[in-house]
């Protein structure tokens, strides 16, 4: 192999050695992706073969090609431990986001629950009529702060009143009272669920048609 085929510049230094480090450094800051891990093998070589052409053409940049050369196996032998590490961490990360929707799911069922108490409480005391709107309940059945609080959605980018009242007729027969919604979510797209409350005082998780 001639002087030619590896180069030198003008101050000698040697390309093969600087393309080694170079390589290498992008296979390792790209090593998550496995193209990094083909730019590491490729700065391995590289470097390899500059060691040798700096040392018998007296070229500079032995120490740049050595450097690329173990940062190139450096980033090889890392490449198993960094796929372990997220092989591990993606069901964690999912586990962790799972339980942080369901306890945010559980927050609007007890908001959902504790609103149709206030509102049974209007109906025994209003001819068995829901209110027609939320500042009804506010101070007779619950604290106004405490009922804005209900009101508020727990979702990150939620409506302030995220509760609706769902006109029905009254009396709710027992034998359908477990069928007919009386108070409902209005959550963001982002949720595949809105909490619900039924005539008999059941809270439960449906589908969101928003979403």
């Amino acid at each position: 192999m001639t002087h030619s085929s590896h180069g030198a510049d003008a101050e000698h230094w040697s390309r093969s050695a600087i393309a080694s480090f170079v390589l290498s450094l992008m296979g390792f800051a790209t090593l998550w992706m496995v193209i990094g891990l083909f730019l590491c093998a490729a700065g391995t070589v590289v470097g390899h073969a500059a060691r040798y052409w700096t040392k018998v053409e007296g070229l500079r940049g032995r120490g740049l090609a050595t450097v690329g050369t173990g940062l190139g196996y450096f980033s090889m032998l890392s490449f198993p431990v960094l796929m372990l590490v997220v092989g591990i961490s993606f069901p964690a990360v999912n586990m962790l986001k799972t339980g942080q929707a369901e306890g945010l799911r559980k927050e609007s069922q007890i908001k959902a629950s504790r609103l149709f108490v206030a509102c049974e409480a209007y109906a025994r005391a209003n001819s068995d009529r829901y209110p027609s709107e939320w500042k009804q309940l506010s101070g007779a059945f619950v604290a106004t702060a405490e009922l804005n609080e209900l009101l508020r959605s727990p979702y990150p980018g939620g409506r302030p009143v995220a509760f609706e009242i769902v006109p029905h007729d009254r009396p709710v027969l027992d034998a359908i009272a477990d069928s007919v919604i009386v108070i409902q979510e209005i959550a963001p797209a982002t949720e595949k669920q809105i909490a619900v409350v039924y005539a008999d005082g059941n809270v439960k998780s449906i589908y969101n048609p928003d979403s």
